[in-house]
């Protein structure tokens, strides 16, 4: 078997969880889902798992599991490597009168994170790594960036609303069988045979959630 990576031709001799058993209590990781990976892109991304797994989690916070997630996975790496993660957080966090505090996200490790994972979704539902004329772009519906207009902030909204239900038949691309969706499920829209371009919609924790939109590039 190949790796799962997308563009990636070498042999996929260690397994690769998606999403990283880090986001999942320790009591349920016999319901994980894994795929191929070459040595080279086996936690390729592993320095992103725990950055995004705290935004989410704070975000989420305090449905479900998200909460005792955070203390168990997140609060033990605060203060490794001199603070460095803490201070990562909280670098240019802004708190409110409410309580409620806004911190600042690094899109790039957020682009990385779920690109891989992306990948892996699709190598899951049909088997085969995604090919190289497509390119991937996420829509984070629980950020707010100051410079949308409200065009696109609705454009947000649409989006999330017309992925809500199950992919028609023309569209199924193929089925995810993720057993813990208390943390995490997801649904892929496309035409199988990578005859279309391809949608994946992310949900942790039935709080944040995230549209992938992985597109054919256009000729040249």
């Amino acid at each position: 078997m190949s790796c799962y990576y997308q563009g990636c031709s070498e042999r996929g001799a260690t397994k690769e969880h998606v999403p990283p058993k880090a986001f999942f209590p320790k009591d349920q990781r016999n319901q994980l889902l894994t795929v191929p990976s070459c040595e080279r892109h086996n936690n390729a991304k592993s320095s992103d798992d725990i950055y995004v797994l705290a935004h989410i989690c704070l975000n989420a916070s305090p449905s479900n599991q998200s909460r005792d997630i955070f203390r168990d996975r997140v609060v033990p790496q605060l203060g490794f490597n001199r603070d460095a993660l803490r201070k990562t957080l909280l670098a240019d966090s802004v708190p409110h009168a409410s309580g409620a505090v806004s911190y600042r996200v690094d899109q790039a490790r957020f682009d990385r994170f779920f690109n891989a994972l992306s990948f892996g979704i699709v190598y899951k539902a049909c088997g085969r790594s995604l090919p190289p004329d497509y390119q991937a772009s996420h829509v984070y519906h629980n950020f707010v960036d100051q410079s949308e207009t409200p065009q696109e902030r609705c454009l947000k909204e649409a989006l999330l609303s017309f992925y809500a239900g199950e992919p028609i038949a023309a569209l199924q691309f193929g089925q995810i069988k993720a057993l813990n969706r208390s943390v995490y499920s997801t649904k892929v829209f496309g035409a199988p045979e990578f005859l279309s371009s391809i949608t994946i919609v992310h949900d942790f924790f039935g709080r944040f959630r995230v549209t992938s939109m992985l597109s054919k590039k256009a000729p040249p």
